[in-house]
């Protein structure tokens, strides 16, 4: 019975709710994937570990004409549920009591800009490796040709920069397969900084299509080439990050002037949230000499369309 009243048997996190939402504002700019995500909220204790959503299909056979005397023709439209896993994700810095009373800096805001840069990195990597699920995968055998898959498999080398061509016929994959656009006319393109490289100096530049009140400024956004809308990005297209193995690998091609490219229309990545990012500090140990801070979130992703017909994103892709 006495070591029900040990006070070392209690634990916890002290967490902030202003510091939090500091934290998510600022991880925010840094997104450069999860910007596109559709948000599902899962809130709440006892929601359960997965999440569900209801996929609406296009009709199964299209109207016709009508004769009248017969009845109104009827046809079906298939509904299906996606799903998806929640899991924790995070990462903490421990630190003393003595370096943070010795050191001439502000050892907590250190330690929380290295934290909020490993949050962004992370989570925008493992919503990235949502869209790599996608079925199609464009490959530039040269300037002017190329190579479609819809297997989710590149099957060879890519010889050629991104250009102004293979944009075209990018888009074009996708308005056949009737892929709506993402906003307004305009389809989006994610495109690592060696995939954008070539196609800078071709773009529409920013301000002579948006306007403040109607057209967002996406994080990353750069210009606009052919109706598509692009965004360049340091990280996730860049970077294999395995959230399980905790490590961030390199991509590297064949074709060095080149790395990976999405493009895409509405409805990529559903999302659900049961607690957003946040900032939790270690509940302080050793009397006082024991401190960390922590970044936290639970939740997760998946692709909306994982079928190869209903696919919504094109990846400039290599085989190797």
């Amino acid at each position: 019975m006495a070591n029900e009243m040990l006070w070392v048997n209690h634990s916890g996190v002290l967490t902030n709710n202003k510091l939090n939402q500091f934290f998510q504002r600022s991880a925010q700019p840094l997104f450069k994937f999860r910007q596109f995500v559709d948000v599902k909220e899962a809130f709440g204790k006892q929601r359960g570990q997965s999440v569900n959503w209801l996929k609406v299909a296009n009709v199964a056979t299209i109207g016709g004409n009508l004769t009248e005397t017969n009845t109104m023709h009827e046809t079906t439209q298939a509904l299906t549920w996606g799903t998806l896993t929640v899991n924790e994700v995070g990462n903490s810095i421990p630190f003393s009591f003595k370096s943070e009373a010795l050191s001439e800096f502000d050892v907590k805001e250190i330690v929380r800009g290295g934290l909020l840069d490993d949050a962004a990195k992370v989570l925008d990597g493992k919503v990235e490796r949502r869209y790599n699920e996608t079925k199609l995968r464009f490959v530039g055998t040269s300037t002017t040709a190329h190579t479609l898959t819809t297997n989710g498999t590149a099957t060879v080398t890519n010889t050629s920069i991104l250009n102004s061509r293979h944009v075209r016929k990018m888009r074009l994959e996708l308005e056949k397969r009737n892929v709506p656009a993402y906003e307004g006319d305009s389809y989006v393109c994610i495109a690592s900084l060696e995939a954008i490289e070539s196609l800078e100096g071709a773009m529409e530049g920013v301000n002579q299509y948006t306007e403040t009140g109607v057209h967002k400024i996406y994080n990353g956004e750069v210009g606009r080439l052919h109706g598509v809308r692009f965004v360049k990005d340091f990280y996730a297209s860049r970077f294999t990050v395995d959230a399980a193995a905790r490590t961030a690998t390199a991509k590297s091609w064949t074709k060095a002037q080149s790395l990976d490219a999405y493009m895409f229309g509405k409805g990529v990545v559903r999302e659900a949230i049961v607690v957003p990012e946040e900032i939790r500090m270690k509940v302080v140990t050793d009397y006082g000499r024991s401190k960390g801070i922590a970044w936290y979130f639970l939740g997760g992703w998946a692709l909306e369309w994982d079928t190869e017909g209903d696919s919504r994103i094109i990846k400039w892709d290599s085989g190797a």
